[in-house]
């Protein structure tokens, strides 16, 4: 397996564990992380690490699919859900390496939700 998508496993399977603590080795001295649909950035790793231990609720968060690409970059799509409640959403993550580590993470974040009503003519429920 590339190192790139063994980071990004071994960073999501320590989110889903709530190991915090065990993702700041993989992340580089120098790192950040964007959320875009809540117009953030997180201008550490200390800053990304605490943000997402004080994240409130009991998540899970399920890799979808992992793609590395010939820049050097890669991408995520993970499925994220509380344990005690319905909400569900996808985040799509978009990552830069440096040094062999985590340099970089941009996050898109969709909740999942019905369909609007005028569409339901031109499609129909996934199964």
């Amino acid at each position: 397996m590339d190192f790139r998508e063994k980071l990004i496993r071994d960073l999501w399977s320590f989110f889903d564990q709530r190991q915090f603590e065990m993702v700041r080795p993989l992340l580089h001295e120098e790192f950040t992380a964007i959320w875009e649909t809540s117009n953030e950035i997180f201008p550490s790793r200390d800053a990304f690490i605490k943000v997402n231990c004080d994240y409130p609720g009991k998540w899970r968060t399920i890799p979808q699919k992992v793609e590395l690409f010939e820049n050097g970059g890669g991408v995520s799509i993970v499925s994220v859900f509380y344990k005690d409640k319905p909400d569900r959403y996808f985040a799509t993550s978009v990552y830069e390496f440096k040094d062999e580590l985590i340099s970089k993470i941009t996050e898109y974040w969709a909740a999942v939700e019905q369909a609007p009503e005028w569409r339901k003519g031109y499609s129909r429920p996934k199964e």
